[in-house]
């Protein structure tokens, strides 16, 4: 895990490397204060960098629609396959609970080393149990046109 929390540090930090240089001697400073709009290129990695995709959402074109109706997706399979009695029993006086969920989409698009952090324990392994019955991705995350391992992070909130 450690491993790939650096691979993936080391993966971002040459991106904002190349960025820099692709600027032409411009300092940090300069570059914080170009905005959005204004026709600077992205840098190649992010261009080839695509978010892996749920089913029913490969369809969609553009990475970051794609990405929003996979984690759409993703929060509506856990909101209906969540146990909801296990958080009644866990907080009988409460009607609503919040977890987050930290997983990794491999290389083939399943899901793997989940954790959830919850203000119960019963809550967050019913959420580690609901993650990882998640369908299979119908692809994982892209980068430069190879399948990478790609890590998620979900904050939820249920009510019940």
């Amino acid at each position: 895990m450690l491993i790939r929390l650096v691979k993936y540090c080391f993966i971002y930090l040459m991106s904002i490397g190349s960025f820099c240089q692709a600027q032409e001697g411009k300092t940090l400073k300069e570059l914080d204060s170009i905005n959005e709009n204004s026709k600077v290129p992205m840098p190649l990695l992010a261009k080839s960098l695509k978010f892996p995709v749920y089913k029913g959402c490969h369809k969609i074109e553009d990475n970051k629609e794609a990405r929003d109706c996979s984690i759409q997706k993703i929060k509506d399979f856990i909101k209906m396959s969540y146990d909801l009695a296990v958080a009644d029993r866990a907080l009988p006086l409460e009607r609503s609970t919040q977890f987050q969920l930290d997983f990794i989409v491999n290389k083939k698009g399943k899901v793997e080393q989940v954790t959830a952090k919850a203000n119960h324990r019963a809550i967050a392994i019913e959420a580690i149990k609901t993650a990882k019955r998640l369908p299979k991705f119908k692809t994982p995350g892209m980068l430069n046109g190879s399948a990478i391992d790609t890590p998620m992070t979900l904050t939820m909130v249920l009510y019940f």
